[in-house]
């Protein structure tokens, strides 16, 4: 019977589907380092959300290693060329957080904008500073999304309510502009954007 190992807490349905499947699921989530490198000598999946770095020196025992999942949209925490020269394959959940991403980008913006995090810890400590804090509109401004992908195009979505006109490049794809977004170059994304908002995956390219 194959064994995947879960490093992270991840939602139940993973290990369940697995199980089904015939998979022994074993809980590492409160195991040490040197308990769970141990165990990985006997696994043929891992799953993992950013606990450790999944590189060559984490993995270099793991040799019925099969799958590696990521319980997140990149994969900035595997070592994916090792993988692929392990045959080890990779799974990731591109498009799950994709909605939060987005809700918390204009959550930022919106704090950044009107002074929040500023203006709550001021009146915490007794301070009123009505002029220092007056915050400035997202109406009317030019908003410039890099990277047009999963949690991107969540982003543009989530500025429907506010009267702004959103921009987007994407190094990667073409043709895209829709309802939400006008596709546009690098350099006329930096001239007219009054605020920038970055969804890209951690890579050397970026």
């Amino acid at each position: 019977m194959k064994k995947v190992a879960f490093l992270d807490v991840v939602h139940p349905v993973l290990q369940e589907g697995l199980e089904t499947l015939g998979w022994t699921a074993i809980d590492c989530t409160i195991l040490g380092k040197e308990a769970i490198l141990e165990i990985l000598k006997n696994v043929n999946g891992i799953v993992v959300r950013s606990r450790f770095p999944m590189d060559e020196t984490f993995l270099s025992d793991c040799d019925d290693l099969e799958f590696i999942a990521r319980s997140g949209a990149g994969m900035e925490n595997i070592d994916v060329s090792y993988c692929n020269q392990r045959n080890i394959a990779l799974f990731n959940a591109p498009e799950g957080n994709s909605n939060a991403v987005g809700e918390h980008a204009l959550g930022m913006i919106l704090a950044l904008f009107n002074n929040i995090t500023k203006g709550d810890k001021e009146i915490r400590e007794g301070i009123w500073d009505r002029e220092g804090n007056r915050g400035v509109e997202l109406d009317g401004k030019t908003v410039g999304i890099i990277g047009y992908g999963n949690n991107g195009s969540a982003f543009a979505k989530k500025l429907r309510g506010f009267d702004v006109e959103v921009l987007a490049y994407d190094k990667f794809k073409s043709g895209f502009g829709n309802e939400y977004v006008q596709e546009v170059s690098l350099s006329e994304l930096q001239q007219r954007a009054n605020l920038v908002s970055l969804h890209v995956p951690q890579t050397n390219q970026t």
